[in-house]
């Protein structure tokens, strides 16, 4: 399902642009230009945010977005990309990271099934799981991460908003523990 136009590969090119202490900004592609945007469920029910404390994070602040589901329910790729990761991550559980170019990916975690291999191209909107409850979890449940050049960045603006250009800058914690 193909819900947002524009924003993420505006992140993504903007975060490749430069990392100092600010992510660099840039104008948008013309809209005949801009990447199509997916949720990466549906319905959309957050469960956790980014940067929030909790007891399943240990000593750290979350580092994506929780989407609450039913164990089964599709998952779907947020941006076009390839397919870099596929398998079993710690406490994450099972999970599949999508390269989107620049050194932004896109990781999904806790998954009870994958639909996708290594290599394999996808566009925003494709099906490439399932969600579930693998690894440290509460319940079933979709875990997204983006990453900037390894540092977990906030996925809500471009998500929920779709502001092309504006790249959100890692919080200090981040950079802290992922050395930005």
């Amino acid at each position: 399902m193909r819900i947002f136009r524009a924003g993420l590969l505006a992140l993504l090119l903007t975060a490749g642009a430069g990392l100092s202490p600010t992510l660099a900004q840039a104008d948008p592609a013309p809209r005949d230009q801009q990447p199509s945007i997916s949720m990466p469920t549906s319905p959309v029910r957050l469960s956790a945010k980014f940067g929030q404390n909790g007891p399943y994070w240990g000593p750290y602040p979350h580092t994506g977005l929780d989407f609450d589901g039913d164990t089964g329910d599709a998952v779907f790729a947020v941006a076009d990309g390839v397919v870099k990761e596929v398998g079993m991550r710690g406490s994450f559980g099972r999970t599949v990271t999508i390269s989107h170019g620049d050194g932004v990916a896109s990781m999904y975690a806790h998954l009870s099934a994958t639909e996708v291999n290594v290599g394999d191209q996808v566009f925003a909107g494709d099906r490439i799981a399932r969600l579930g409850a693998t690894g440290n979890v509460s319940g079933s449940h979709l875990h997204l991460e983006i990453q900037v050049r390894g540092v977990p960045t906030n996925p809500y603006e471009f998500l929920f908003a779709a502001k092309p250009g504006k790249a959100s800058t890692p919080p200090a914690w981040a950079c802290r523990i992922y050395d930005c």
